[in-house]
């Protein structure tokens, strides 16, 4: 039973994460961006780079899942299919006729303001023969005669028909085309940590570690979006410096402005929302109905929102334990002057139902005050309830009696 399914060697999965892989390689690119730069996504090649010089840099993205037994990903090994089939790529490119250079001058005025990279998360390999003999070659530690000499080696070494013809592709080209394209040839391996890198160059824009996360989360999902309404535009996903500030800027700025950020967390619901105190508090004022889940959901999911961020700002020490001491004592003075305007004098008989009620939809309308920051309405809502939970607040006038 070792052998994989058709269902697994066809699986999708290890196209996706390549597409993902892509995607934030090009992610990155965009948040490193220099004045007068634009960063394409699938248009010249995977990922792109054009300078205000009116070079370009052509970037193909290669990632494996397959890992070494020390839990990396395997070697970019000399014979690879993934590192021939990209040069053999370039070099079709370089002589691609469509655009007009099947002369050998326009293949090298094209080269002139073309470089290539190629970047993956494969492991940098110090026995890769080809890599080894490039880099001779681009120190002048050797000729581009014998940087040729040695690829024809590595042909006859082969006994993959494919890589041998990726290997062709690259001993067709013109000598002084060759020569000037191995000099504008890169690689960049074991790029496999990806997200972290975009990670650590938005912390290179002066953003506290506390909010990089904050900023990473916003830019990735409204690039994603951006980009998926470019192409169902049928336009192509090409974003210049310019562009970038003027669409994503906004994020940076609300991370170094010192403005607090709310974040929406999954909530983990309790097990029985009506046995909460301030549930319970809510449906004997007949506010909401004892079966009523919706409400029932929706007022706990605001109620450990506020509770959820509180905590996670305490602990970033974006807030202090004082801070929450004086929202809340302001939430108490606000619940206590309606509290006793509502029951203070008043006879016996009052409709207890309606007053509580009023004195709730008071408190609903108001916002809350953290840290010189005026909360949302429904997080606000939701520090009412979560004080009416514990419970410090309560609706009917012998609220105490009955919930503590």
């Amino acid at each position: 039973m070792g052998e994989r399914s058709r269902v697994d060697t066809t699986s999708a999965e290890d196209k996706s994460i390549g597409f993902d892989y892509q995607y934030y390689y090009f992610l990155n690119e965009l948040l490193n961006l220099k004045s007068g730069q634009v960063a394409g996504l699938e248009v010249l090649d995977d990922v792109h780079v054009e300078r205000p010089d009116g070079t370009n840099l052509l970037v193909q993205l290669k990632h494996t899942v397959q890992t070494s037994a020390q839990g990396v990903p395997i070697n970019l090994t000399t014979l690879d299919s993934d590192l021939w089939k990209s040069i053999s790529n370039w070099c079709k490119l370089i002589i691609d006729p469509a655009d007009g250079r099947a002369p050998v001058n326009s293949q090298l005025a094209f080269l002139k303001k073309t470089s290539f990279l190629l970047a993956s998360n494969k492991s940098e390999n110090h026995k890769n023969a080809l890599l080894i003999s490039v880099e001779a070659f681009k120190s002048a530690a050797k000729s581009h005669a014998e940087l040729v000499a040695d690829i024809k080696s590595l042909k006859a070494k082969s006994k993959d028909l494919v890589i041998q013809g990726y290997i062709d592709d690259v001993l067709s080209l013109d000598n002084a085309v060759s020569e000037r394209f191995f000099q504008h040839l890169s690689f960049a391996l074991g790029k496999d940590e990806i997200i972290n890198l975009c990670k650590a160059s938005i912390a290179e824009k002066q953003i506290h570690q506390s909010r990089i996360d904050d900023v990473f989360s916003a830019v990735d999902s409204e690039v994603r979006q951006n980009s998926f309404a470019t192409v169902k535009a049928g336009s192509k996903i090409t974003i210049s410096f310019d562009e970038f500030n003027q669409k994503y800027r906004r994020h940076f700025d609300k991370a170094r402005s010192g403005s607090l950020l709310f974040r929406e967390f999954p909530p983990v619901l309790p097990d029985n929302l009506s046995d909460q105190t301030f549930i319970r508090q809510l449906v004997d004022i007949n506010d909401i109905a004892a079966n009523s889940i919706e409400f029932h959901t929706k007022f706990t999911t605001r109620r450990l929102h506020f509770r959820d961020n509180l905590e996670r700002l305490i602990q970033d020490g974006e807030i202090t334990q004082s801070d929450i001491d004086a929202l809340e004592e302001e939430a108490a003075i606000m619940w206590e002057g309606k509290f006793l305007q509502t029951y203070s004098g008043q006879p016996a008989a009052v409709d207890e139902d309606t007053a509580a009620r009023a004195i709730l939809g008071d408190l609903r309308s108001r916002k809350l005050t953290l840290a010189s920051q005026e909360l949302p309405l429904s997080m606000s809502n939701g520090g009412f309830y979560d004080l009416s939970d514990r419970p410090v607040i309560g609706w009917l006038s012998n609220w105490e009696d009955r919930y503590k």
